[in-house]
């Protein structure tokens, strides 16, 4: 205020300006909006607008309501380890609306992450702050930093209903309690194959007409070890190589983990009847349990579960459905890179 009169910060024609970064030695996530709005720029406090969803979801993804005070509301994203920014040090807009922002200078986001090497997961809060950061922001950084687009807190995003919106803010919280996937997809002649990994080893694979519940955790793009298990699953379709060379863990109980050993001993171009896995596993009358172990394997092709056969070497049970062509189709193309042919029949 000058001389008694209210700034308009509604007006095209002044240099709007950010605040400072919320952050600390200890943040661990970094929330990055695009600019203040209007109401926020008035109050000289982030996300002031009554209608903005943003402080109620921050505090619901923890099952807490909102502190009436706005330094209690820093003080709880300190305490959570959030950190808070913009993208945009500086621009010109009418109104509130990211797509009426023009004449805008960037905030030194890289910079931020650099001094604050823990934070490794940035949350955009709409479309307009994921762009920047993509484009502007991802290629300055020199070390791994992982980001989502999270819907819109702003008032003008009406279109995702809350629910929804207070589902995919979760993942922040997730994030912070270290429940994590990263995801990549290999493209390979039988559709996508969708991979996940955490930061140790590759925790599941996904072959067309099976999709992975994201429930319960924040998935990010690709890490190392699932682009690394994406590039080698595209090598295999291309008959570069014959096993897998991945960090990953068998789990199940002592009876799957004792199946899935023995599938890992089957040759590549080979194939092996229930009976005869379940011979190798330690109880060859526990046939049908293969099957159910089978069902239940996370790893299909590093486990090779598509080797299984029944005993007049039909496809019976592969992913759980029986006759399903893509078992046919993994077993020729062994069949074609090992100089072998496939003489199993479908179950049909």
């Amino acid at each position: 205020m000058k001389g008694g009169k209210m700034t308009n910060f509604d007006d095209s024609n002044l240099i709007l300006r950010s605040f400072d970064p919320i952050a600390d030695s200890q943040s661990k996530v970094l929330i990055l909006g695009t600019m203040p709005g209007a109401e926020s720029l008035r109050k000289r406090q982030y996300y002031a607008h009554p209608r903005n969803l943003f402080w109620p979801l921050i505090y619901g993804i923890f099952d807490e309501n909102p502190d009436a005070d706005y330094n209690k509301k820093i003080d709880f994203l300190r305490s959570k380890k959030i950190a808070l920014w913009d993208v945009y040090k500086s621009c010109r807009r009418k109104g509130s609306l990211d797509s009426n922002i023009c004449d805008e200078i960037p905030n030194d986001v890289a910079g931020l992450l650099n001094a604050y090497p823990n934070i490794k997961y940035v949350f955009c809060n709409g479309e307009t702050s994921e762009k920047h950061f993509r484009r502007h922001v991802l290629p300055e950084i020199k070390r791994e930093i992982y980001f989502l687009r999270l819907p819109s807190t702003s008032p003008a995003n009406a279109s995702v209903p809350p629910e929804e919106k207070m589902r995919m803010w979760r993942y922040i919280r997730h994030t912070l309690e270290n429940r994590v996937k990263y995801k990549s997809v290999a493209k390979t002649e039988i559709g996508e194959i969708i991979v996940l990994a955490d930061d140790r080893v590759v925790t599941g694979v996904f072959l067309p007409g099976s999709e992975p519940e994201t429930d319960g955790f924040a998935l990010f793009s690709g890490n190392r070890i699932s682009e690394l298990a994406k590039n080698q699953i595209e090598e295999y379709f291309k008959g570069k190589i014959r096993s897998f060379d991945i960090p990953f863990e068998i789990r199940g109980t002592n009876f799957e983990k004792n199946v899935y050993n023995a599938l890992l001993k089957v040759p590549y171009g080979c194939t092996v009847t229930y009976r005869e896995l379940a011979e190798m596993a330690g109880n060859k009358h526990a046939a049908r349990a293969v099957g159910q172990a089978l069902k239940k394997n996370p790893l299909p092709l590093i486990i090779p579960c598509h080797r299984v056969i029944g005993s007049k070497g039909r496809y019976v049970g592969f992913m759980g459905i029986g006759g399903n062509p893509l078992q046919k189709m993994l077993i020729e193309l062994e069949a074609e890179y090992s100089g072998k042919y496939s003489f199993a029949e479908s179950a049909d």
